[in-house]
């Protein structure tokens, strides 16, 4: 990717749009462009923080385990999305994992010398704060939505947040594997499959590929 399509890249993160031209150009000379494989972990639970990944192509999901190794998603993650801004303030241990579903492309911004530049431009750091608190607030609305939806809306939330359309006008999701949902949702793979293949059934949705094309509006209720 070239600096300057880096620069515009940066433009459309929510965290640095409301950056001047000038500070975007300072800060994309001081990340790194890395390319990782399909199952590869970017970062693992209980690691240093060091770095904001930004995600310039790609799929990843971001998963905590416990002590028996059970694994819970907390969410997917596409292009335009990042990661790993806490480690911008705090450099406590990463709180959960991330790992690529497919082939992706990220962009490193190392959390020292980023923090470096913020102390010579503290204007940058002010311009972010409310970034971060939009985000933080976000999350918090985002949880207590969930806490309020059977498993068949959780699933039915999951479609809606991940699908996107395509220049065909296709309503997609990336891949998506059974317990990928199920891990998401915190429901049995079984479950899911059931949900699935009754909204197939329905010719509200096709799976292709493990790619999940919403062919209409799913039903709010199931």
């Amino acid at each position: 990717m070239k600096n300057t399509d880096l620069e515009l890249f940066l433009k459309q993160i929510h965290l640095f749009s409301s950056i001047s031209d000038e500070h975007l150009i300072a800060i994309q000379e001081l990340t790194v462009i890395r390319e990782y494989k399909k199952n590869t972990f970017v970062v693992t639970q209980g690691d240093d923080s060091q770095s904001l990944y930004l995600v310039l192509s790609g799929h990843l999901k971001v998963v905590v385990s416990d002590d028996n190794g059970k694994e819970m998603i907390q969410k997917f993650m596409q292009t335009r999305d990042y990661f790993g801004e806490l480690a911008l303030f705090d450099p406590a241990p990463r709180s959960a994992s991330v790992m690529t579903l497919d082939n992706s492309r990220l962009a490193i911004l190392p959390a020292r010398e980023f923090m470096d530049y913020l102390h010579q431009e503290p204007q940058v750091a002010l311009s972010i704060l409310p970034s971060l608190a939009q985000r933080t607030r976000m999350l918090s609305e985002h949880i207590s939505k969930l806490a309020l939806l059977d498993t068949y809306g959780r699933v039915a939330n999951i479609l809606q947040e991940q699908s996107k359309e395509n220049e065909e006008g296709i309503r997609m999701t990336p891949k998506l594997t059974h317990q990928d949902i199920a891990n998401a949702v915190g429901a049995s793979r079984e479950m899911v499959t059931k949900i699935l293949k009754e909204l197939k059934i329905g010719n509200y949705i096709d799976i292709v590929n493990k790619q999940i094309i919403i062919n209409r509006e799913l039903p709010k209720h199931w």
